[in-house]
């Protein structure tokens, strides 16, 4: 009996020491548990929560171009440059050209006109001539010649309408145009055997021809012209007519 009891005060306290050691492991706070991989980095106080939108725009992902207008945005079509100004009109527009036609009393005319500068011829083929120049102003006419001799009228596409005062008489007229570049005016003047010689020549679209030739202070009816060298011959003297251009040159 007395070797047995060291043995029980020993498992005696031994069981004691376990039932202590048991309630001393369920009073403890758990363990941290720690996974796989690096651990995270501590968040900076500046560092937005997650789900926030930051404060600057977004990176579009595409390079800024250096060529780009600015205020405009990339892949924007820039705006067309402005067209400048038409310039003002510098005035109406030239009616040059060269018209035929008659007098209401038979007379024929030819009148050309280029640019602001217009010569007209008026003749029977007979004795009656009248030579007159002056502007054309917005296919309006104003010509004027020799012993107060005028003409008025109008221009108006392909006819020419209007009147010739000479003489204290008056005639109207309507002429159209002959479409065609040939000159349908010529006119001579030369000095021969110490008499002048002042003619005109109508070529009309027909193929015929009127004028007055004035030699020596006389009127008479023109010889025929040759177109093809502007040539003729009076009272056997050959002379040479040339086309008229109003503003330059003879006649004009």
């Amino acid at each position: 009996m007395k070797r047995m009891t060291p043995m029980l005060t020993l498992l005696t306290g031994s069981a004691l020491a376990a039932v202590l050691f048991t309630m001393s492991a369920q009073a403890a706070p758990p363990a941290p548990q720690f996974r796989a991989g690096a651990p995270a980095a501590p968040a900076s106080p500046d560092a937005p929560s997650p789900g926030a939108e930051p404060d600057g725009p977004a990176p579009t992902g595409e390079a800024a171009d250096p060529g780009a207008q600015p205020g405009v945005q990339p892949g924007a079509t820039p705006p067309a440059p402005s067209e400048p100004a038409a310039p003002p009109p510098s005035g109406p527009p030239s009616v040059d050209g060269t018209w035929t036609g008659r007098l209401d009393g038979g007379a024929t005319i030819a009148l050309t006109v280029r640019g602001d500068r217009a010569t007209a011829y008026v003749c029977d083929g007979r004795s009656l001539e009248i030579w007159v120049r002056g502007t054309v102003t917005g296919g309006v006419l104003d010509l004027s010649g020799a012993d107060g001799a005028t003409l008025t009228g109008r221009i108006a596409g392909d006819r020419a309408t209007g009147e010739v005062t000479s003489g204290g008489r008056t005639w109207a007229f309507t002429a159209t145009a002959t479409g065609g570049d040939a000159p349908a005016l010529y006119r001579a003047t030369a000095q021969v055997r110490d008499a002048g010689i002042d003619g005109g020549w109508i070529l009309l679209p027909d193929g015929t021809q009127t004028g007055v030739v004035t030699w020596n202070g006389r009127p008479v009816s023109a010889p025929p012209l040759d177109p093809a060298f502007g040539t003729t011959i009076v009272d056997g003297v050959r002379i040479t007519a040339e086309p008229v251009v109003p503003g330059a040159g003879t006649g004009g």
